[in-house]
């Protein structure tokens, strides 16, 4: 019963159905990555119109490296 309030509560602040909402926060992705002995987790491009919905429904925007694992320190050199 709360999630239907929740997507009610989105489509009255957006002025949107709710398949519109969601098929736009669909878009936004958290992808990870390994560059040399790192893992990055980063989002993917937030386009204006998904903005604009997080921005009425108060949410605010992600960072664009959400994290950065460093190597781990290997134990037998310690």
């Amino acid at each position: 019963m709360l999630a239907l309030q929740m997507q009610r509560a989105a489509e009255i602040r957006c002025a949107l159905p709710w398949s519109r909402i969601a098929h736009e926060l669909a878009a936004l992705k958290a992808v990870r990555y390994h560059a040399g002995d790192r893992t990055i987790v980063q989002r993917s491009k937030i386009a204006d119109s998904l903005g604009g919905i997080l921005k009425k429904i108060g949410i605010s925007t992600p960072k664009q490296i959400l994290s950065v694992s460093d190597p781990v320190a290997d134990a037998a050199a310690t």
